[in-house]
């Protein structure tokens, strides 16, 4: 494992609601769900315009995720889609099919009161 030389003095941050850390944290206990949550965070806190989600695609081609999720026992497509589904599962995202040119697209939303 390459260490990890630490953190610059002048970086960005990416917010996450107090209620992760005291009502959504505690009960993740499966490790990708957990990663592919904070990057789903990370990913919609960088877009821009209304509604904000992300999409299976740009998921699977995000290469530091993906990155993350190797080493498990399944193709990292296949760890990426358990996860997601566990987020669904609990709550945390919304995943609806939509039709975009006639070909179905998988998108992510933040479960949030919007």
């Amino acid at each position: 494992m390459k260490q990890f030389t630490g953190f610059p003095t002048k970086m960005q941050f990416t917010p996450l609601p107090n209620l992760f850390f005291s009502r959504l944290l505690p009960q993740i206990s499966d490790i990708t769900e957990l990663k592919t949550t904070l990057h789903i965070f990370w990913s919609l806190y960088h877009k821009r315009g209304y509604p904000r989600f992300t999409t299976y695609r740009e998921l699977l081609n995000d290469k530091s995720l993906m990155n993350s999720l190797r080493g498990e026992k399944k193709p990292p497509d296949e760890v990426l889609g358990d996860a997601l589904e566990m987020a669904v599962e609990r709550g945390t995202i919304i995943h609806l099919v939509l039709d975009r040119d006639g070909t179905p697209e998988d998108v992510y939303f933040l479960n949030t009161e919007s």
